[in-house]
Protein backbone atom coordinates (compact mmCIF):
# COMPACT_ATOMS: atom_id res chain seq x y z
CA UNK A 1 0.00 0.00 0.00
CA UNK A 2 1.58 3.04 -1.11
CA UNK A 3 0.61 7.07 -0.28
CA UNK A 4 -1.17 8.75 -2.77
CA UNK A 5 -2.09 12.03 -0.98
CA UNK A 6 -1.61 14.00 2.18
CA UNK A 7 -3.98 16.61 2.25
CA UNK A 8 -5.18 19.05 5.14
CA UNK A 9 -8.25 20.91 5.56
CA UNK A 10 -8.29 24.24 7.85
CA UNK A 11 -11.36 24.85 9.30
CA UNK A 12 -13.35 27.89 11.58
CA UNK A 13 -16.19 28.65 13.05
CA UNK A 14 -16.74 32.50 14.03
CA UNK A 15 -18.70 33.05 16.80
CA UNK A 16 -22.05 34.94 16.25
CA UNK A 17 -20.88 37.15 19.68
CA UNK A 18 -17.66 37.47 21.06
CA UNK A 19 -17.24 34.85 23.86
CA UNK A 20 -16.24 36.31 27.22
CA UNK A 21 -14.53 33.96 29.72
CA UNK A 22 -13.06 35.29 32.34
CA UNK A 23 -9.72 33.92 34.63
CA UNK A 24 -7.78 34.54 37.55
CA UNK A 25 -6.24 37.51 36.11
CA UNK A 26 -7.68 38.42 33.46
CA UNK A 27 -9.85 38.01 30.27
CA UNK A 28 -10.01 35.56 27.49
CA UNK A 29 -12.27 36.76 24.23
CA UNK A 30 -13.08 33.90 22.02
CA UNK A 31 -14.34 35.24 18.51
CA UNK A 32 -14.25 31.94 16.55
CA UNK A 33 -12.92 28.29 16.82
CA UNK A 34 -10.33 26.67 14.10
CA UNK A 35 -9.22 23.44 13.36
CA UNK A 36 -7.71 20.91 10.97
CA UNK A 37 -8.77 18.04 9.12
CA UNK A 38 -6.16 15.54 7.99
CA UNK A 39 -6.54 13.11 5.45
CA UNK A 40 -4.31 10.35 3.81
CA UNK A 41 -5.30 8.31 0.69
CA UNK A 42 -3.82 5.18 -0.30
CA UNK A 43 -3.23 3.67 -3.81
CA UNK A 44 -5.72 0.93 -2.67
CA UNK A 45 -8.58 3.42 -2.20
CA UNK A 46 -8.75 3.47 1.64
CA UNK A 47 -8.28 6.75 2.87
CA UNK A 48 -7.10 8.12 7.18
CA UNK A 49 -8.01 10.31 9.05
CA UNK A 50 -7.11 12.27 11.43
CA UNK A 51 -7.46 16.27 13.74
CA UNK A 52 -4.75 18.27 13.52
CA UNK A 53 -3.46 21.76 14.80
CA UNK A 54 -5.89 24.37 13.61
CA UNK A 55 -2.59 26.79 12.22
CA UNK A 56 -2.06 27.91 8.92
CA UNK A 57 1.62 26.98 10.10
CA UNK A 58 1.02 23.80 10.61
CA UNK A 59 -1.14 23.43 7.06
CA UNK A 60 2.32 24.65 5.46
CA UNK A 61 4.49 22.52 6.95
CA UNK A 62 2.17 19.40 5.70
CA UNK A 63 1.80 20.69 2.39
CA UNK A 64 5.85 21.92 2.18
CA UNK A 65 7.40 19.19 4.25
CA UNK A 66 5.22 16.19 5.34
CA UNK A 67 3.08 15.31 2.51
CA UNK A 68 6.24 15.37 0.05
CA UNK A 69 8.01 12.86 2.36
CA UNK A 70 5.34 10.59 2.96
CA UNK A 71 3.79 11.00 -0.61
CA UNK A 72 5.25 7.64 -2.93
CA UNK A 73 6.45 5.69 0.51
CA UNK A 74 4.90 2.12 1.61
CA UNK A 75 2.78 2.57 4.36
CA UNK A 76 3.94 -0.74 6.10
CA UNK A 77 4.70 0.53 9.42
CA UNK A 78 3.86 3.83 10.65
CA UNK A 79 6.45 3.68 13.37
CA UNK A 80 9.25 3.45 11.05
CA UNK A 81 7.82 6.09 8.62
CA UNK A 82 8.53 8.46 11.77
CA UNK A 83 11.53 7.32 12.93
CA UNK A 84 12.65 7.91 9.11
CA UNK A 85 11.32 11.42 8.91
CA UNK A 86 12.88 12.71 11.86
CA UNK A 87 15.83 11.34 10.74
CA UNK A 88 16.02 13.74 7.58
CA UNK A 89 14.07 16.67 9.00
CA UNK A 90 16.48 16.78 11.80
CA UNK A 91 15.28 17.56 16.07
CA UNK A 92 12.52 20.57 14.98
CA UNK A 93 10.06 19.65 17.82
CA UNK A 94 7.31 21.97 16.03
CA UNK A 95 7.82 20.09 13.07
CA UNK A 96 7.67 16.64 14.58
CA UNK A 97 4.39 17.30 16.42
CA UNK A 98 2.99 18.12 13.17
CA UNK A 99 4.20 15.25 11.83
CA UNK A 100 2.96 12.76 14.81
CA UNK A 101 -0.50 14.28 14.10
CA UNK A 102 -0.71 12.95 10.52
CA UNK A 103 0.55 10.01 11.89
CA UNK A 104 -2.58 9.63 13.61
CA UNK A 105 -4.36 9.33 10.04
CA UNK A 106 -1.53 6.92 8.69
CA UNK A 107 -2.51 4.47 11.78
CA UNK A 108 -6.30 4.82 10.93
CA UNK A 109 -5.36 3.94 7.15
CA UNK A 110 -3.37 0.76 8.46
CA UNK A 111 -5.73 0.03 10.59
CA UNK A 112 -7.99 0.44 7.76
CA UNK A 113 -6.17 -1.56 5.47
CA UNK A 114 -5.57 -4.64 7.96
CA UNK A 115 -9.63 -4.88 8.98
CA UNK A 116 -8.35 -3.81 12.56
CA UNK A 117 -8.76 -1.44 15.55
CA UNK A 118 -5.77 1.23 15.59
CA UNK A 119 -5.42 -0.26 19.28
CA UNK A 120 -4.37 -3.21 18.18
CA UNK A 121 -1.81 -2.36 16.02
CA UNK A 122 -0.47 -0.11 19.18
CA UNK A 123 -0.87 -3.48 21.76
CA UNK A 124 -3.68 -4.09 21.88
CA UNK A 125 -6.62 -2.74 24.21
CA UNK A 126 -5.98 -2.07 27.83
CA UNK A 127 -9.21 -1.28 28.97
CA UNK A 128 -12.54 -1.80 28.12
CA UNK A 129 -14.13 1.93 28.40
CA UNK A 130 -12.10 5.46 28.83
CA UNK A 131 -13.72 8.16 30.54
CA UNK A 132 -14.59 10.81 28.12
CA UNK A 133 -13.60 14.72 28.51
CA UNK A 134 -15.16 17.19 26.10
CA UNK A 135 -12.28 20.43 26.34
CA UNK A 136 -14.25 22.37 24.05
CA UNK A 137 -17.06 22.76 26.91
CA UNK A 138 -15.82 25.87 27.69
CA UNK A 139 -17.81 27.56 24.71
CA UNK A 140 -21.02 26.53 26.46
CA UNK A 141 -23.01 26.91 30.07
CA UNK A 142 -22.59 24.34 32.49
CA UNK A 143 -25.93 22.93 31.80
CA UNK A 144 -25.06 22.51 28.61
Amino acid sequence: MQILNVRSFLMSYPFAEPIRLPFYGGERTLLKRDAMLIRVEADNGLVGYAPGPGSERAQRVIEETVGPFLVGRSLADPDALRVKFLECQGSSLDVAKIYCAVEIALYDLTGKALGVPVSELLGWRVRDTIRLYGSAGMYMPPEA
